[in-house]
């Protein structure tokens, strides 16, 4: 966050609340008072050392500048020492084959390699019918996938969606980490066909629920064909929630994020705000908006043009990552006054300690209102 932002509320707002309480004591208490005066606003102009005050206590800035990298299948040996062992990601292969009920698979090839969105070290393992991704530094099973041509399709495979509803809580509980013993809320319910009963694979996603939040970076999404239950796809994201309190109100959210927008959007006037608590993980959004704003709008950085309208991945792209945190943040949506197109912007504002953590060049809102109406989810048809 804009630390010329956070000096100006907090300070303000700790002198008012000095001065009046200041004003308002009588006078056989002057001395006393002026002391916490003083403390006051030494506790205030603090804020330089890097650290924003809440009620009573210190409250440390999460927010870093984006780390680069390059794109590149290279790991390092420094790399390399942090991760699982080949053997010990061929354990826990074949202990997942085993849950999944194909313990009769062998693994045929294994290779660790790095993911292109984020540069982490992750290990792929083959075998007959299976390909699976493990986190190769936390040892999680990330994606399994199995083509449908490997299974022997019944032929009256279709099912309904109330099936389906049943069915996808069950493979849930199957496929879920043994350890998680959260609760997930189903969020999308969809089949590859039309009607239901041409259907030969249905996808369920869940997301991870805290109490009357959900966390997208918790989640499981299954792939099955029907009738047989047979695993389709399976990718589990688990950055686990660190449920931080609720300091800053959805008034002092939404004038953060519009002073923030103001310093970076100088074409375009406001319109209307809106503002509502979730559960979200930090990105580097803002920052690429603010530093690289034409290319991040135009969806060309890092990008080469090679003709009208065609781009490729430049061979040079420097990439950005943020820390993998998952904060409570006030969803602060920007609407702009423009008259022929919609036209928003989303700003992530920790909800303890002021700082913008992320973003997202849509309606965060609005896309959950898509997702629930896609005529394609069946969760509440």
């Amino acid at each position: 966050m804009d630390r010329d932002i956070i000096e100006s509320i907090i300070s303000k707002s700790r002198m008012k609340i000095a001065i009046s309480k200041f004003e308002e004591s009588n006078t056989k208490n002057a001395k006393k008072n002026i002391s916490k005066l003083v403390a006051t606003f030494i506790l205030a102009t603090a804020i330089t050392s890097g650290l924003v005050y809440g009620a009573g206590s210190a409250i440390e800035q999460i927010w870093k500048k984006p780390e680069t990298y390059t794109i590149s299948q290279e790991i390092t040996n420094e790399e390399k020492e942090k991760c699982i062992s080949e053997e010990k990601a061929k354990e826990i292969s074949n202990e997942y084959l085993k849950k999944i009920g194909l313990e009769d698979e062998t693994i045929q090839a294994l290779g660790l390699s790095r993911t292109v969105v984020e540069s982490e070290p992750i290990w792929n393992v083959y075998t007959e019918k299976v390909s699976i991704k493990i986190d190769a530094q936390s040892g999680k099973v990330k994606q399994i996938n199995i083509p449908t041509w490997k299974y022997k399709i019944p032929y009256n495979y279709g099912i309904t969606r109330e099936e389906a509803r049943i069915v996808a809580k069950q493979l849930l509980e199957k496929y879920k980490p043994e350890e998680d013993n959260g609760e997930y809320e189903l969020i999308s319910l969809k089949r590859n066909e039309e009607p239901e009963e041409e259907a030969y694979i249905w996808y369920a996603e869940f997301y991870k629920k805290y109490d009357n939040l959900i966390n997208p970076a918790e989640s499981i999404k299954i792939g099955w064909v029907p009738t047989i239950n047979g695993l389709y796809s399976l990718n589990i994201e688990s950055y686990k929630y660190e449920n931080n309190e609720q300091k800053i109100s959805q008034e002092e959210a939404i004038k953060i994020a519009t002073q923030r927008d103001n310093q970076i959007e100088t074409q375009k006037t406001i319109k209307d705000t809106k503002a509502e608590i979730r559960i979200k993980q930090m990105n580097a959004e803002v920052y690429l908006r603010e530093n690289y704003k034409e290319e991040y709008e135009n969806g060309t950085l890092n990008m080469e043009k090679i003709g009208q309208n065609v781009y490729k991945l430049d061979t040079d792209a420097v990439m950005y990552k943020t820390e993998k945190r998952v904060r409570k943040v006030w969803c602060v949506v920007i609407y702009y006054d423009i008259d022929k197109n919609a036209d928003s912007y989303t700003y992530y504002v920790d909800s303890t300690t002021g700082e913008i953590i992320g973003g997202q060049r849509s309606d965060v809102f609005e896309n959950e209102k898509n997702l629930i109406e896609d005529p394609h989810n069946v969760i509440e048809k």
